[in-house]
């Protein structure tokens, strides 16, 4: 039997749950949303971090960008393609300014979300972070980025908008 792990259900628990509280403005208006997570593993001594991004508003996204259609598949250049993305749209320094750069893991797709895994080796020294998150925020103006922030045993959100700077978190 396959074990679950834990950790990834609470994510997709408060995934759904954030979704869920929108509800009312997605059926109204449309709705846009990422959901990312940064976690720190004791064990590895790397903050691990993944993304949660629907397939169609970055299919959307990356055509405007390029002027030309862009269907996403699991393969190398697709890969290429949203890290190169991701390290324009989502940002994350230390506390006194200094852009840190996660090495690429991978990704998956499931269904209509892309799930996009990075880790930044050797953060067991990091007590403050600085996050900007504008994953879709240039093709989706009412796009709303959650991140959750795990440091030292304790969680902070981060919420993002279109119009929305930097944000530290110090734990």
């Amino acid at each position: 039997m396959k074990s679950i792990n834990l950790r990834h259900v609470v994510y997709a628990l408060l995934f759904v749950i954030s979704c869920a509280t929108f509800t009312d403005r997605a059926l109204a208006h449309g709705f846009h949303a990422s959901f990312s997570v940064l976690e720190f593993n004791p064990r590895t001594q790397s903050l691990e971090i993944i993304h949660r991004i629907f397939i169609q508003d970055l299919e959307l996204a990356l055509s405007e960008k390029s002027k030309t259609p862009v269907t996403l598949n699991e393969d190398a250049a697709t890969e290429r393609t949203v890290r190169d993305y991701l390290a324009q749209r989502f940002v994350i320094a230390t506390g006194d300014g200094a852009k840190l750069s996660p090495e690429w893991v991978g990704m998956k797709m499931q269904v209509d979300t892309l799930f996009v895994y990075m880790e930044l080796k050797d953060a067991g020294a990091l007590n403050t972070l600085t996050v900007k998150d504008g994953i879709l925020t240039e093709s989706h103006p009412g796009q709303v980025n959650t991140v959750n922030v795990t440091l030292k045993g304790r969680t902070q959100t981060l919420i993002f908008s279109s119009t929305d700077d930097a944000q530290t978190v110090t734990f």
